[in-house]
């Protein structure tokens, strides 16, 4: 019974932060495509579809310089700051976690599951338990980062009126919650 619930826990982990990642980087175009809708940076294209998660950070923060000076910005300059880190941080730690290779089969305690990681050495591979909290922590971070950059956009649009504000705030705030598990509740 615990082998399924740490199972079934490692997978609603996943698959929310998958999907909370994909919202962030939806937050991210949106963000860019309101830049690119002022008057300053209509000659511009960008493809966001063909650029790298990496880069669309860069870009998004370049354009929003780009229409603001940085004594304009005053506080929302440190925002836009932190705001970049933060992301350039869920883009690694969602790629830790997404591109581990998970053994939920492998015995483990409850609310522990196994995953494989090289060793140090690189000649061999070793099992590694991970509390299934660290990834339902991460879905928090990934949430908290996407109401971040949904508020950071909000403000620049009110403040400034050069980028449109956020049509719909469902698509930064419709995150999904976690569920509650065969093994208890979270």
């Amino acid at each position: 019974m615990s082998q399924l619930s740490n199972k079934t826990r490692l997978y609603e982990a996943l698959g929310q932060i998958v999907v909370s990642f994909k919202t962030l980087e939806q937050g991210i175009d949106g963000l860019i495509l309101a830049c690119m809708k002022s008057p300053a940076t209509q000659g511009k294209t960008i493809l966001i579809d063909q650029v790298p998660y990496p880069q669309r950070i860069i870009s998004m923060s370049e354009l929003v310089r780009e229409l603001h000076r940085e004594y304009e910005l005053g506080a929302l300059n440190h925002t836009l700051s932190a705001l970049v880190e933060r992301c350039v941080s869920c883009e690694q730690q969602h790629n830790n976690w997404i591109r581990s290779y998970w053994v939920p089969e492998v015995e483990s305690a409850v609310g522990t599951v196994m995953r494989l990681r090289r060793s140090g050495d690189n000649n061999g591979v070793r099992l590694e338990p991970v509390d299934i909290v660290e990834l339902e922590n991460f879905i928090v971070v990934l949430n908290a980062t996407v109401a971040y950059l949904y508020g950071f956009h909000q403000k620049l649009a009110m403040n400034f009126k050069r980028i449109d504000a956020v049509q719909s705030h469902e698509i930064f705030l419709k995150t999904p919650r976690l569920v509650d598990g065969p093994g208890g509740s979270n």
